[in-house]
Order: C-alpha cells, then structure tokens, then sequence
C-alpha cells in the first residue's frame, strides 16, 4: 500500500514539477515525458532504502 501512495503522489509532484518547469524554461508542456520521469523517480525511492540497508546474517 505504500509504494501505491508514494507512486500517486510522485504523480501528482511530477506533474507540478514538469509543469512549472517547462513554464521556466519556455518548452512545451508534455505530461507523459512528466509521467515517465516521475514513475522513473519513484521506482528509485523505492530501492534506495533497499540498497541502504545494513541488515547483516
């Protein structure tokens, strides 16, 4: 249920993100280039804690 959460809202800031910044930059607006990059950052929030962990056998 948390990686559903952290993928909405990496949706919704993505989106945001892209938005404003393509308003910044003076580019077009593409919300599925945002998407993709958004789902892209999520799936490494989802590893890195992964990757960090110290449990050792």
């Amino acid at each position: 249920m948390k990686q559903v959460f952290t993928l909405i809202w990496a949706l919704i800031y993505g989106q945001l993100v892209g938005y404003i910044g393509s308003a910044v930059v003076g580019r077009p607006y593409s919300a599925a280039m945002a998407a993709m990059i958004s789902v892209v950052f999520a799936v490494i929030l989802w590893l890195v804690p992964k990757a960090m962990s110290t449990d050792q056998k």
